[in-house]
């Protein structure tokens, strides 16, 4: 929105865990220190932990950025079996069992590392939001990493997560594991100077160097109002450089930072919002939700899906009016509230299973996927995070589970700003893509393609997927992965229920 006002080659301030942002403070030194520790010396476990917003999956990213050499295999979502995390970790390291049980799970896994270490290579596995593991997954991981030579581990594990991951492998069921922990680290948040660094590191990245400035009443603003928590940092820096757009000016004051945390602590009420700014966020929310349903991602001549029959479905009743977030997430325990978007989300589905993707992702794909999602959310007052189900979207305002089994309005800014950028998509398999069966992936994505009017007379498949990712803005390597796969199911003759509104 406010980019080419402020000569930014990019926001300077998104929440996602973009590894060239990384501003290696005094104390993001000493983690990444105890992360290479652990790779070199090939030993146990390394834990690192902190309060959600303090840069874990940042310093993860960039970590990984450095690992040239290395086969890696990162799990951003714990919530799963012993046998899903093993094959979550052999697709990443892009091993083909010979089955499906856990026995042959382990042995693919353990054949792999014997063969990268006969050709010295490192392999690591990256856990995040460890704090969420279930001990029947973490018993798994101990065993993982069983496996070794005379001298070495076989693999580096290494679990980022939450304050609650200290607590966790405290516990006396779990000693064997805490035992194998060869270094640790807490990661707390910034020091007033760190903070106004991080600031200026950030705007200097995105190319604002010069083109605005925070002053110093402003800076000293964001440390008190954010805590040094980088995630809040951005989300009150971002606010406060939309405030210097909408009133036309490049230096950021400390009364602008103060309303922008306002906003972010969910404080902005129409006694806190100047009209012009309101009138200026209206605009451009209605701007941007008409470029976005502009239309699907079919070139001109595709073929039109079939208009399947409409749902039976009975909507829930919704809140006439939008509310605000605070007493959703702070009034709901992270697993019950998970649970609860599920069942929201299953409710819109009917009978049947359903698919849970998970993705790190943003707003704007969430909405061209069009799939009801399970949203990972944050809160400044939460040390843990929590879970809405997105059910639809209407112009600027989301309709979400309240978290007991009913639906409320809530703007879609506020949602966007307080939203980890994890999503859950649900899903229904009617065409059998979303297992093992590669023939039938290969079928389902060359037929859809073929639809749409990406497949050339060449019939170059590769070259076929690599365009439609471009016009579904995803990273066009020509591989279907899971977001080209759920874009191509979003646009195929399904009967499901949409976040533009009702089922089809």
């Amino acid at each position: 929105m406010y980019e080419s006002f402020y000569g930014f080659a990019e926001k300077p301030f998104n929440l996602t865990p973009d590894p060239k942002y990384l501003y290696l403070s005094a104390r993001h030194t000493e983690a990444y220190a105890h992360l290479e520790f652990g790779r070199r010396e090939r030993g146990g476990f390394v834990v690192i932990t902190g309060e959600v917003g303090t840069g874990k999956t940042t310093l993860a990213r960039y970590f990984l950025s450095g690992l040239k050499d290395a086969a890696t295999a990162v799990v951003l979502y714990p919530a799963v079996t012993a046998a899903e995390l093993l094959r979550s970790i052999l697709g990443d390291l892009h091993v083909k069992p010979r089955g499906k049980s856990l026995k042959e799970l382990v042995d693919a896994l353990h054949a792999f590392l014997l063969e990268s270490r006969a050709q010295d290579r490192n392999v690591v596995l990256i856990i995040d939001e460890a704090q969420d593991l279930s001990t029947e997954v973490l018993e798994q991981i101990r065993l993982i990493s069983n496996l070794e030579t005379d001298t070495e581990k076989l693999i580096q594990i290494i679990l980022m997560g939450q304050t609650e991951l200290k607590e966790l492998l405290d516990r006396r069921e779990l000693r064997q594991l805490a035992q194998r922990v060869t270094a640790r680290y807490h990661l707390a948040p910034l020091g007033r100077a760190e903070t106004e660094e991080y600031v200026r590191h950030r705007l200097r990245v995105a190319g604002g160097e010069g083109k605005v400035a925070f002053s110093a009443g402003a800076l000293s603003a964001v440390h008190r109002d954010s805590g040094g928590l980088p995630r809040l940092i951005n989300l009150i820096c971002d606010r406060a450089l939309l405030a210097g757009y909408v009133q036309g000016t490049r230096s950021i004051l400390p009364h602008m930072v103060r309303r922008a945390a306002a906003e972010v602590r969910g404080e902005s009420g129409q006694r806190r919002l100047r009209p012009g700014l309101v009138a200026a966020l209206v605009g451009t929310i209605a701007l941007g939700a008409a470029w976005l349903l502009r239309g699907d991602l079919a070139r001109p001549g595709a073929v039109a899906a079939a208009t399947p029959p409409p749902s039976t479905l009975a909507a829930k009743p919704v809140e006439p009016s939008p509310v605000a977030l605070d007493p959703l997430l702070l009034t709901v325990d992270r697993a019950a509230s998970y649970r609860q978007a599920v069942a929201d989300i299953e409710a819109l589905w009917g009978t049947g299973p359903l698919v849970a993707t998970p993705l790190r992702t943003h707003l704007e794909q969430v909405r061209r996927f069009d799939l009801p999602a399970a949203l990972e959310m944050f809160h400044p007052s939460r040390r843990d995070t929590c879970f809405l189900a997105l059910l639809r979207l209407e112009g600027g305002d989301a309709i979400v589970g309240d978290g007991r089994g009913g639906t409320q309005r809530v703007a879609l800014p506020a949602l966007d700003r307080l939203w980890t950028r994890q999503a859950t998509l649900m899903w229904r398999d009617t065409i059998g893509v979303s297992g093992e069966d590669a023939a039938r992936t290969f079928t389902f994505a060359r037929e859809s393609l073929g639809r749409l009017g990406y497949l050339a007379a060449d019939g170059d498949f590769a070259a076929a997927v690599a365009r439609f990712q471009q016009a579904a803005e995803l990273t066009p390597d020509g591989v279907v992965g899971q977001r080209t796969l759920l874009a191509l199911y979003s646009l195929g003759p399904h009967v499901r229920p949409r976040l533009s509104g009702g089922a089809s």
